[in-house]
């Protein structure tokens, strides 16, 4: 079956993305940094791109093999190396777009034809019909033209030229159309297995707290053991001091009983004897008040016999003066 004229146009502009514009980005990628010192810029750098959340296992694995010295930028994809130049010194600056957005056909900064190369190929992967217009192949191919030729030179301008006339045979649109599927997966499953590596981070993350939690209880458990036998020591210390304090209570009590019996007894004796004095002062009162009667008629009997004495005087005194009358008439007789 033949294509249809879109078709050719995507995979011609597919083509000119996947070959050429990808290496113009490795080409000004090694101008900033050189293949010789790479492996040291990488190896510096490795904290800072190893936190990077866009980054992936799979691209940390590349970019940090067992052998340092086989890190090459062959080696790297588009995707990657825009993340190295956006991340190593001397960082390349965003576009005013932003670095997931197509810029303006005026920007033509170096960021800008990153952004630029990275959006096409992003597009074209991720395309599910593989079709692109006459008007639309044209204004995209020139706009990538223009980044192919300030980021890798003139003999790559050349080849992007060529590529508009290259003949779309089988084998060669065969050969496109399984990169283009390819890339597609790979793209999702590295998300999968970014995604699958988060999760067994966390995992991991969850298993070292539970393991952390798990030394904290084995280390409180051995700390509360020590402070258990002490506080056994303390506890059958106590245990004693209880057990004598309650021997002491028991005593307490007893003396206590003793005392409330002996006080019950002498409270017994009190009230016997509050009895009898109340029944000798009953008894001395009577006395009493009889001892005052016969004062009372004693103090009578004695004003009645000095009401007679009295009478008894002025009668003696009356005799007196009669006798006193009788002799002085008897002297003027004589």
């Amino acid at each position: 079956m033949s294509l249809t004229a879109e078709e050719s146009n995507f995979l011609r502009f597919y083509f000119l993305n996947l070959k050429i514009a990808s290496k113009a980005v490795r080409v000004y990628f090694d101008s900033v940094h050189p293949p010789a010192g790479l492996a040291t810029e990488l190896a510096s750098s490795k904290a800072k791109l190893t936190r990077l959340r866009f980054i992936t296992q799979l691209q940390l694995q590349i970019l940090y093999p067992s052998n340092a010295s086989n890190v090459i930028s062959d080696n790297f994809d588009t995707t990657l190396i825009v993340c190295l130049l956006r991340n190593l010194p001397p960082r390349e600056s965003a576009p005013v777009t932003g670095w997931d957005n197509l810029p303006h056909p005026g920007d033509t900064s170096t960021g800008a034809d990153l952004a630029r190369v990275k959006w096409y190929r992003n597009q074209l992967v991720h395309t599910k019909d593989g079709i692109l217009s006459s008007t639309y192949v044209i204004q995209y191919w020139g706009d990538l033209e223009g980044a192919i030729r300030r980021l890798g030179g003139n003999n790559l301008l050349i080849e992007a030229q060529y590529a508009k006339h290259i003949v779309l045979d089988k084998s060669l649109t065969d050969i496109l159309t399984t990169l283009r599927i390819n890339k597609h997966d790979i793209e999702e499953h590295e998300k999968c297995i970014d995604t699958l590596q988060t999760i067994k981070q966390q995992h991991e993350k969850g298993i070292q707290g539970l393991n952390d939690y798990l030394q904290k209880l084995v280390g409180d458990a051995q700390t509360h053991a020590a402070e258990l036998s002490d506080k056994k020591e303390l506890i059958d210390k106590c245990t004693n001091e209880f057990i004598e304090c309650k021997k002491e209570i028991e005593k307490t009590d007893s003396r206590v009983k003793s005392i409330q019996d002996n006080v019950l007894e002498k409270q017994n004796q009190v009230d016997k004897l509050t009895h009898l004095l109340e029944t000798i002062d009953c008894k001395y009162n009577k006395k009493i008040e009889e001892i005052e009667e016969k004062i009372v008629k004693h103090d009578e009997q004695i004003v009645t016999h000095d009401v007679q004495m009295a009478k008894h005087d002025e009668q003696i005194a009356r005799s007196a003066k009669d006798i006193d009358d009788m002799k002085e008439e008897t002297t003027t007789c004589w």
